[in-house]
């Protein structure tokens, strides 16, 4: 991926709302982190679950946050 592609990703990134980024990412950090719970860490499902959907809404939250401040000393 190109300088170019990574700065049109980033724009496009910064332009959503931000409950968008939050649809988008907390799905993503969510399941990531699930698989992480439940094979590495060898946690039982339903922790596994539990800890999942913490720690995305934690990632989530701390992604749309450091892209308001980004987004804000930007401009």
């Amino acid at each position: 991926m190109g300088e170019r592609q990574r700065t049109r990703l980033l724009l496009w990134w910064e332009s959503l709302e931000t409950w968008r980024q939050l649809a988008i990412s907390f799905p993503i950090f969510a399941a990531l982190m699930f698989l992480i719970n439940i094979g590495p860490f060898s946690q039982p499902l339903l922790r596994s679950i539990f800890y999942g959907l913490f720690e995305g809404a934690l990632l989530s939250g701390l992604l749309a946050v450091a892209t308001a401040t980004e987004r804000g000393r930007r401009r």
